[in-house]
């Protein structure tokens, strides 16, 4: 379930097509994980879903949750110590679930919801504000100052002083918590105190990239034993294409 909005969501296996978009394409992480969750992910009662509208935090859950549909719950990586004279390798790992439902969204006390169009205002101030949508994510990501950007899109304030600034960012972090967030932890080795930052759309990326990258070998060893076509191949789903090149691969081996 995506944290800010609720929605329930379904996502399929994935198909061929789906992991050459993900190993060819050349798009940022949020514009190309947001591709990939419009093709392969929907709610569980088949309505429409209007990704631009959603919350950009759910984008981030969304693309953990296709992770997990696909990979699994365990997400393990790694970073370095920086201790002066340590630099150990540390292992990181954590379940998907375990991290959303650290940060499951909250109501503060002082913020009240107004009647329409998603729009919030806090106790004792003339402002108001909104939850950035992917929309205006998407938007701010191609303008020389996206902070700025997201700020006159999801602010109206007559004077955004400093400390109403922080008001508001506190505000938006309890309503939608990024997932992009750092992690904490100690060096094994030298105790050294160790954060390293996860970003979940640039991470799920990076590691369907690596799990798709034997899609060019299976759709070629399947065009040449089968004769079918490449979007024949591609259509199919992993499972049962993998299925295929598994059969090859036994009949090949016992020739």
């Amino acid at each position: 379930m995506l944290p800010v909005s609720g929605v329930a969501l379904s996502v399929r296996e994935p198909t061929g097509a789906d992991e050459l978009y993900v190993v060819e394409t050349a798009l940022a992480p949020t514009p190309a994980i947001l591709g990939l969750a419009r093709c392969v992910a929907g709610t569980v009662t088949g309505q429409p879903l209007d990704w631009d509208a959603l919350p950009a935090t759910d984008l981030e859950a969304a693309a953990l949750i296709i992770r997990q549909s696909w990979l699994g719950d365990l997400i393990r990586t790694d970073t370095w110590c920086p201790g002066p004279g340590c630099g150990e390798r540390i292992d990181v790992s954590f379940g998907i679930g375990e991290y959303l439902r650290h940060h499951q969204p909250r109501r503060p006390r002082g913020i009240s919801q107004g009647s329409g169009g998603g729009w919030y205002s806090l106790a004792g101030e003339a402002a108001r504000f909104r939850l950035p949508t992917v929309e205006d994510l998407m938007a701010a990501s191609s303008c020389k100052q996206p902070a700025q950007e997201l700020t006159s899109r999801c602010v109206e304030a007559p004077d955004l002083a400093r400390a109403l600034a922080r008001r508001l960012d506190r505000a938006l972090s309890a309503l939608a918590p990024s997932l992009d967030d750092l992690l904490g932890g100690g060096c094994p080795g030298c105790g050294q105190p160790v954060t390293m930052r996860f970003d979940p759309l640039a991470y799920t990326l990076t590691e369907l990239r690596i799990a798709f990258s034997g899609i060019y070998m299976e759709t070629h060893a399947l065009a040449c034993s089968y004769g079918w076509p490449e979007d024949a191949i591609l259509a199919l789903p992993r499972d049962r294409r993998r299925r295929y090149v598994s059969i090859i691969a036994d009949e090949r081996q016992a020739g």
